[in-house]
């Protein structure tokens, strides 16, 4: 077994001013697993060090993150599926004005950051946003908020209630303890701009054209719109190619006599995807799920994803080590 080279204290010092024990313990495991194994004592600088980093919170399971200026904190909120009200707006800069430097960041996933926040500050900053009405972040190896977009409350290409999918996730998913930081995105149609495909986790909205032939005039505007070319007239009579179908919505829209109608919706899910230095696109895992199936789809996947990862191994990882294949199986045996 190969374990990690010693640890230069100068580096370890200075993580534990600002790092808590578990993320101690996360990054040099296997360095201190070497040291219990071989019975090998701390020195009275090593006891220093995992002392210091004791007495911190874990201040990524409640959304807090260290700056790198030292003793200064990141706060983060979350929303549900991107929305505040006006008086939700008024205490966040109440909270940013009190505990932070004046400033709010809004991040790319629908977040919120107010910088500036002391660490001395830090359980008075949290008891705040609990009584200002406002939801804490979450950051480290567990479910992220979900990112959606409005989907059909306002969208016009929105096929999907995207934000009652949204608030059902956040309330009870984000948070949970994973193997590695675990993202969800949500996308009310094929246009897919919060990037489901993306991301560990992704559900896109889709609705099915059918066909009643009886009301079809040949007209050809669908043909002519179609994103993905999945529509002909042979002989006057309009043929759907469901495989390169994207299930996007637009023909059933622009039908002037409303010959396509709704079929088949629910959502496509993806999963594996990841952004960042080394980015993938996510699997198709399944199409067509409807909403109210969703969350126990979802807590299958993630038990999959447990029992197939190692400590700190993203779902991308497992998807590029298993392949879809067993990720499907393993998921439909826990559906059955």
């Amino acid at each position: 077994m190969t374990f990690s080279k010693v640890i230069d204290m100068t580096t370890l010092k200075k993580e534990a001013r600002y790092q808590s024990l578990d993320n101690i313990l996360e990054k040099h495991y296997h360095y201190l697993v070497y040291q219990i194994i071989s019975l090998y004592a701390f020195t009275n600088e090593q006891r220093e060090v995992v002392i210091m980093a004791a007495a911190k919170p874990d201040y990524k399971r409640f959304g807090f993150i260290p700056q790198r200026q030292q003793g200064l904190l990141l706060m983060r909120l979350r929303n549900q599926a991107g929305d505040m009200t006006a008086d939700g707006l008024r205490n966040l800069a109440d909270l940013a004005e009190k505990y932070g430097n004046g400033q709010v960041h809004l991040t790319l996933r629908q977040g919120i950051e107010i910088p500036g926040v002391k660490e001395e500050l830090f359980e008075q900053a949290l008891q705040a946003i609990s009584e200002s009405g406002l939801s804490p972040a979450v950051c480290g190896l567990r479910v992220r908020p979900v990112v959606t977009c409005p989907g059909s409350a306002t969208c016009p290409y929105g096929l999907i209630d995207t934000k009652t999918l949204a608030k059902t996730l956040d309330e009870q998913f984000v948070g949970r303890d994973l193997p590695a930081k675990t993202k969800f995105a949500i996308s009310g149609c094929a246009n897919s701009c919060t990037k489901p495909q993306a991301h560990d986790v992704g559900f896109r909205g889709a609705a099915e054209p059918s066909l009643e032939q009886s009301l079809c005039v040949s007209c050809g505007a669908c043909v002519r719109r179609c994103p993905a070319k999945a529509m002909q007239l042979e002989n006057k009579t309009l043929v759907i190619d469901y495989e390169k179908c994207l299930s996007c919505g637009v023909c059933m829209r622009l039908c002037p006599k409303k010959a396509l109608k709704t079929g088949k919706t629910g959502y496509h899910i993806f999963v594996g995807g990841k952004g960042g230095r080394y980015s993938n696109e996510g699997a198709l895992l399944t199409k067509f799920i409807p909403e109210d199936h969703l969350t126990t789809y979802l807590d299958a996947i993630l038990q999959t994803y447990k029992e197939l990862a190692t400590p700190g191994q993203r779902l991308s990882a497992v998807l590029a080590k298993e392949g879809i294949d067993l990720i499907m199986s393993k998921v439909n045996e826990k559906l059955n």
